[in-house]
């Protein structure tokens, strides 16, 4: 089985400049894509900066340097032909996901993995019309990569077993914990959080809570971040794209309605469109209705987890440390 040496990442925003940063702290060749040649000439500056101020405080040796040097950023797709591995990180659109995918295939060697990062659309739907599926595969890693030690690992039927053979040695060589998943399970940790996000937004109209109130009860659980704030971090379009495709896998479409229509009217992620205004007077919450709320949470989150446990068949420590790592809740 060919080690993966030379891996291309695809995407210059956040998760896409977390997982260069992250891998380059490895011994890979990286290629890293950016669309236009301004954004190259910068994201160049940044990095060599980044590794001269390395080298002069001796965090890494004159070797490691020399080998972070020949790391190319290139806004030339043509780069990737030699690539072991592609992981893309771009927007959260099917089609643009395709469209790239089918260019990849005509520039790669056989032997080449293509990976999405993407966090909500399944390998099968971005592998269509693609002759070489059984080496498409998706790798959902975490925001901050670093310290969100889980990654999904998602196969679909076409995907065989060397690709996802080559992917666990991979994650396993840059430290990282992994879940695999299929498509009946996939996205499984998000999928969750989910469930606990629409009992929020239930429980807030009952009870006559602002979003920011309803955070910081749910903290008490799930302590990585709030419930809401976290959508207004990935943001308002990215969340309501990944919630209508969670909402397809499961039977029950209408209880993602509310939240869907919430989101729906909040795409524009500035200002009063927030979940979270911190800079709003928030009024102290009446200790019976905190715990009241926080034992709802909490029913529907042990609920969920046997749920999932059962129906998806996912490893039980597995899903157990994958929670706490995502999201601090411990079940």
């Amino acid at each position: 089985m060919n080690k993966i040496k030379t891996i291309g990442i695809i995407g210059s925003g956040k998760m896409g400049s977390d997982l260069f940063n992250y891998l380059s702290d490895f011994n890979f060749h990286l290629i890293w894509y950016t669309r236009n040649k301004e954004h190259q000439d910068t994201l160049k500056k940044t990095f060599h900066k980044k590794i001269k101020r390395q080298l002069k405080h001796g965090i890494i040796s004159h070797e490691i340097f020399n080998l972070k040097s020949d790391y190319q950023i290139t806004y030339d797709i043509k780069d990737f032909a030699n690539c072991d591995l592609i992981i893309e990180s771009i927007i959260e659109d099917a089609d643009v996901k395709v469209e790239l995918f089918r260019k990849l295939e005509k520039l790669v060697k056989s032997s080449c993995i293509l990976a999405s990062n993407s966090s909500s659309i399944l390998p099968s739907e971005i592998s269509r019309d693609i002759k070489t599926r059984n080496r498409i595969l998706g790798v959902h890693f975490f925001y901050p990569i670093a310290l969100k030690n889980v990654v999904e690992v998602i196969s679909s039927e076409y995907t065989d077993e060397i690709t996802i053979e080559k992917i666990k040695i991979f994650l396993d060589e840059i430290k990282r914990f992994y879940i695999v998943q299929n498509e009946h399970n996939a996205f499984i940790l998000n999928r969750f959080l989910l469930q606990l996000q629409i009992r929020a937004l239930e429980l807030m109209n009952k009870y006559d809570l602002s979003f920011i109130q309803m955070d910081r009860i749910a903290k008490k659980i799930v302590t990585e971040f709030g419930l809401f704030e976290m959508m207004d971090h990935v943001g308002h379009y990215t969340m309501y794209n990944a919630v209508l495709n969670y909402s397809r896998m499961d039977p029950n479409k209408k209880k993602y309605e509310p939240l869907l229509k919430e989101l729906q009217g909040r795409k524009r992620d500035t200002g009063t469109y927030l979940f979270i205004n911190t800079e709003d007077e928030v009024e102290e919450i009446n200790k019976v209705k905190e715990k009241e709320i926080l034992e709802e949470l909490k029913i529907t989150a042990n609920q969920y987890f046997q749920i999932y446990f059962e129906e998806f068949q996912i490893n039980l420590f597995g899903l157990r440390k994958s929670l706490e790592e995502f999201c601090g809740i411990m079940l």
